[in-house]
């Protein structure tokens, strides 16, 4: 399950472009890639030198763009190419979803300017988007992923996460791990009555996290994944980021737009993992 049509989506007057494009090329070496920069339009002035100066501004920052563009584009070795203008974020969901990409990579944390593509334009990216989302961390120098970790949780969608960071990971012969996280139970939590799920002699939290290791050995035997189970407690997205970091794990791949369950990973979780992560982050789209 590999990716057909990716969008890189760049900041081309930025040094961080060719890192982000590195990455697509690593997990995306078959798939049809297209790169883009989407220019920001400028506020609308009413005085009119001041127009002028802006309007000239902006032409000279959208042809340095272009020219940077096609450069970054040629030392890749890549033809498609499109420079967009608009709201940053919508425009690049909006032609994701004209190109029908499966998956869109970007950078994570990068510079200022009116064309920045990075830190709050990749979360909202994140909202609203009918594929996944790879954020690249920077400004690291990617090196094909070694160590993938795949925060899961208690729902029926976790084999089909799991699946993808398999496909992932096999692209450059990267180890597989799975964390789930658990919040500070009670008896009913998110909605579920946990008497069901947990054998009533045992302390309901040694209970769940008994549970939740059998899940995961499920999910291993059936991905053949043979990287660290993990259950921890605590905030999911400090978790997980903590689980990375002391499994050295150099990409994080989550479900968002999921279903309910013990120790929810989805929706906020993923902007969670994405502010302060050391590493990259796959948010895989899920059904429903």
């Amino acid at each position: 399950m590999t990716y057909a049509r990716i969008l890189v989506a760049v900041d081309a007057l930025s040094d961080a472009a060719d890192t982000v494009l590195q990455r697509a090329l690593q997990v995306g070496s078959d798939a049809e890639i297209t790169v883009t920069h989407v220019v920001n339009l400028p506020p609308y002035v009413g005085d009119q030198v001041a127009f002028r100066v802006q309007a000239t501004a902006y032409e000279e920052a959208r042809k340095q763009a272009a020219e940077r563009l096609q450069a970054v584009c040629a030392a890749a070795g890549i033809e498609r190419q499109a420079l967009l203008q608009g709201h940053v974020a919508k425009t690049i969901r909006d032609y994701a979803r004209e190109q029908g990409v499966d998956l869109i990579v970007m950078g994570a944390h990068g510079r200022r300017g009116w064309r920045r593509m990075l830190g709050s334009t990749a979360n909202a990216v994140l909202h609203g988007r009918t594929c996944d989302v790879l954020c690249v961390h920077i400004p690291e120098e990617p090196q094909p992923f070694r160590h993938a970790l795949v925060a899961v949780d208690a729902s029926e969608d976790a084999a089909s996460v799991l699946s993808r960071a398999v496909a992932v990971a096999a692209m450059s012969g990267a180890r597989v791990s799975i964390v789930t996280v658990v919040k500070p139970l009670e008896y009913t939590y998110a909605g579920i009555d946990l008497t069901t799920h947990v054998d009533p002699a045992l302390p309901l939290s040694d209970a769940v996290h008994a549970h939740m290791r059998r899940r995961l050995d499920e999910l291993a035997t059936q991905s053949g994944v043979t990287g660290e189970r993990l259950v921890r407690t605590g905030h999911p997205a400090e978790e997980i980021r903590a689980a990375a970091d002391a499994l050295s794990a150099d990409v994080v791949v989550l479900g968002t737009h999921g279903r309910h369950g013990l120790g929810l990973l989805l929706g906020s979780t993923a902007n969670g993992v994405l502010h302060g992560a050391r590493t990259d982050v796959l948010a895989v789209l899920m059904p429903g």
